[in-house]
């Protein structure tokens, strides 16, 4: 597993907003609170009721082997 860097390759690769446990809150936030990339920013600041996890259909968690899932929650990949 890779440590995942916040970077413009992982940001316009990154799905998380396409998630179904996201809380549909994207466009609202600023970056600083933005939620996505978790698996480099680590958890949420606002509540995820999961719903499905698409984690393992991104591209930045296949180039960065990572494994597990819902980031948001359990927080960055270690």
């Amino acid at each position: 597993m890779k440590e995942v860097h916040v970077s413009l390759h992982n940001i316009r690769n990154c799905i998380c907003k396409d998630c179904p446990s996201f809380p549909g809150l994207w466009k609202e936030l600023t970056h600083a609170e933005s939620p996505g990339l978790f698996c480099a920013h680590g958890k949420s600041r606002i509540d995820i009721d999961q719903k499905g996890c698409v984690c393992g259909d991104c591209e930045v968690y296949t180039e960065h082997e990572l494994t597990g899932a819902y980031f948001c929650v359990n927080g960055k990949a270690q």
